[in-house]
């Protein structure tokens, strides 16, 4: 029971996220976490499996874990509480997962599903395109040199005459045009591109804008100094000019009070 007071609703959280969690195409967990198996399940514990798949929160295991039913150590997969054996036993079908029993299991798609997989044939040069650049380009060496190369399912890309493995599994980058896995992270990350070239022109639009203003500035301060100069000099060439004249009348004037007392003494 709820013991807030008044409204009950609930609100959403206070910074909302603009985009979805995205995984990194480059990377070998995510291409690990999308092939990981998800079959032997209800539905309602497939859901949840697959939203730890989309937000990058399942943690596959490194070790064998036991199994509820048998206690054995039989669990190769991540969250399961039973072992597919017991799981099948006596013409049931248990959530390997939950422990509950159901008509039928859920199907999780291709891709998650290693009983339901179907082996797909390549051409080299397009598992080729979807490598890492410095594994591209060492493989292109290689073909420049005159090496004919093959893809091997078990080996890897390898050379078709001696043999020899080339390129590893682990470094071939897990490639279906099927799935929207890959897809999608392509598009948000043309959507980002544009977003980004978008602001950068408009930033660069603001800065020359920005300069322009900042000259018209300059020169109308320029002038405005240049003006105020012009008075300055104007004004202290005025300044000079008076002091002249004031000292010429003192001058004057001394010697007329001169010539006076002089006409003085000689009258008395």
């Amino acid at each position: 029971m709820s013991l807030r007071s008044g409204n009950n609703k609930k609100k959403g959280q206070k910074h909302q996220n603009t985009y979805s969690f995205r995984h990194n195409k480059s990377s070998m967990i995510s291409r690990k976490l999308a092939s990981s198996p998800l079959d032997f399940l209800c539905e309602r514990c497939l859901v949840k499996l697959q939203w730890r798949l989309q937000f990058q929160k399942y943690k596959p295991l490194t070790n064998a874990s036991r199994c509820n039913i048998c206690k054995e150590k039989k669990i190769y997969k991540a969250y399961r509480t039973i072992c597919e054996s017991c799981a099948l036993k006596d013409g049931k079908k248990l959530c390997t997962k939950c422990g509950e029993e159901v008509e039928n299991y859920s199907n999780p798609g291709i891709r998650n599903n290693p009983s339901a997989q179907v082996k797909k044939i390549y051409p080299v040069m397009e598992i080729v395109k979807n490598l890492k650049k410095k594994y591209q380009k060492s493989i292109y060496r290689k073909i420049n040199k005159g090496v004919k190369i093959e893809y091997d399912e078990k080996k890897g890309i390898i050379d078709m005459e001696s043999k020899e493995v080339i390129l590893t599994l682990d470094k071939i980058v897990d490639f279906d045009d099927e799935e929207n896995f890959d897809n999608e992270e392509s598009e948000n990350e043309e959507d980002d591109n544009k977003s980004e070239n978008e602001s950068e022109k408009n930033n660069e639009e603001l800065k020359k804008n920005e300069n322009i203003e900042k000259e018209k500035n300059n020169e109308n301060n320029k002038n405005i100094n240049n003006n105020e100069n012009k008075e300055n000099l104007k004004n202290n060439d005025n300044i000079e000019e008076i002091k002249i004249n004031e000292n010429i009348e003192d001058k004057e004037k001394k010697e007329e009070i001169k010539n006076d007392i002089l006409n003085n003494d000689d009258n008395i």
